[in-house]
């Protein structure tokens, strides 16, 4: 059998919070994967409710180190970011760091930029930052030559102003999904 494994680091996006099945865009993405391609997938969920960039890079090398055989890591951070309003510069650091550790590890590196926000009381006082985050997102993707997965234009399916639905959770999938498919086209 022909297996490929995909790491999927991030927060609460990641993890599928609020999804009616308890499922989340790295379960969609490996079934997607799989039905595209013939190939088993498997998706290494290692998102964490309520991380910032600065938590995630504390763990990422531990994450990449415990999956060598994955070829392929997606980022998705920043949301929780805005909330504790992290200065920009490390914000870039950070994510500077994890493409980093994950491109140390052999892995082909997807950076997701951020959805807007809803309305919702804990992100109210930092909104503007998903604007700056996705500026730095884009710069750091173009100078170190790593892949960007643009996930705007989604906020039709959130159900809180930040989380998914299934069907949002399937949407993301989905752009996942024809990104990497694009990447074999290289």
């Amino acid at each position: 059998m022909i297996w490929n494994e995909i790491l999927c680091l991030g927060d609460s996006i990641t993890t599928g919070a609020r999804d009616r099945y308890k499922r989340c865009y790295p379960m969609e993405l490996a079934r997607l994967m799989t039905e595209k391609t013939g190939e088993f997938y498997f998706c290494h969920d290692h998102g964490v409710c309520g991380e910032t960039s600065s938590d995630l890079l504390r763990r990422v090398w531990g994450a990449a180190k415990s999956h060598k055989d994955a070829n392929i890591a997606i980022v998705m951070i920043g949301t929780n970011d805005t909330q504790i309003n992290i200065p920009e510069h490390i914000y870039k650091d950070n994510l500077r760091q994890i493409i980093s550790v994950l491109q140390l590890h052999g892995m082909k590196v997807v950076v997701a930029t951020l959805p807007k926000l809803g309305f919702t009381p804990l992100y109210l006082n930092n909104i503007d930052k998903i604007e700056v985050y996705n500026s730095v997102i884009k710069d750091l993707c173009l100078e170190m030559g790593v892949e960007i997965c643009e996930v705007t234009n989604t906020e039709k399916y959130y159900i809180d102003g930040v989380h998914y639905s299934h069907e949002g959770y399937n949407h993301l999938a989905k752009l996942f999904a024809n990104k990497i498919l694009s990447l074999n086209g290289d």
